[in-house]
């Protein structure tokens, strides 16, 4: 791992018994608990920026184009949904895309897992499992876009590393519903546009966005011609041996993808 690419002045992953880090690490804590959703500005160099894309865009011609109409937990919403809130439309490269890059020593970095734990208050967290889906990159170039979904992991974390010239807002419900009450009706005025909770983001290039994404919907708005929007997604667990279904798989990375080597197990994510 590249310490070159961390700002490790203003997030010391590399200190985790200094005075600066059990602060940062708190303050962090408690804005996530109390509003689901953090973003820290600068958290890679601009160096790590650099090489990040570089190794993005030297993938690129292998990325699948990825487009369909589901999104996670909406197939049992009561009632009639908008036509126009579901879907999604990006060029997609799994883990199996991104070996021996300095994205991924990042994402193995144990500093890494040891502070994201820290901030979402686990005692540790584990790598995803999944070949294909443990550490992804979104593409989303002119024209795609994300429809209002939550995420299937209880947290979610981003490695943001391209801005839009246009369009491309991350749009956020944060905690709208709990394990236990679905919240429909709130939910249904987000999708409806009806909804005061709903709160815009233009993340900037570095920056990581940490997001209770089980409990906050969420989606991205349709990019605009010019630059692209990239987002590098860190996929941690709150418990080993976690990976998804071949359908989904393949749905989002193409079907030639890989799965785990023992094709017997059952998805748990």
């Amino acid at each position: 791992m590249n310490l070159d690419f961390v700002n490790l002045s203003d997030y010391p992953l590399d200190k985790p018994e200094s005075s600066e880090y059990r602060s940062l690490v708190m303050t962090l804590r408690k804005g996530l608990a109390a509003t689901g959703l953090i973003n820290l500005e600068n958290f890679l160099t601009p160096e790590g920026v650099e090489v990040f894309r570089e190794e993005v865009y030297a993938r690129a011609p292998d990325a699948y184009y990825s487009v369909h109409g589901a999104q996670a937990y909406f197939d049992k919403f009561p009632g009639q949904l908008p036509s126009n809130v579901l879907g999604s439309e990006t060029h997609c490269m799994g883990h199996h895309q991104l070996q021996d890059t300095a994205m991924d020593a990042l994402y193995r970095w144990k500093p890494t897992r040891q502070f994201i734990a820290a901030i979402t208050d686990n005692p540790e967290v584990f790598l995803h499992e999944d070949p294909t889906n443990a550490l992804v990159v979104q593409m989303y170039k002119p024209g795609c876009w994300t429809g209002w979904h939550f995420d299937r992991a209880i947290f979610t974390t981003i490695i943001n590393l391209g801005e839009p010239a246009g369009g491309g807002v991350f749009e956020c419900a944060p905690d709208i519903r709990t394990e236990d009450d679905p919240h429909y009706d709130d939910v249904r005025e987000v999708l409806l546009n009806q909804s005061d909770r709903t709160q815009r983001y233009e993340m900037k290039s570095g920056s990581l966005t940490l997001m209770l994404g089980r409990y906050s919907i969420h989606r991205v708005t349709t990019v605009e011609p010019g630059t692209d929007r990239i987002s590098l997604v860190l996929k941690y667990e709150t418990q080993p041996g976690v990976f998804i279904s071949e359908a989904d798989r393949k749905l989002i990375y193409g079907p030639s993808a890989p799965g785990p080597e023992n094709p017997s197990l059952v998805a748990t994510n």
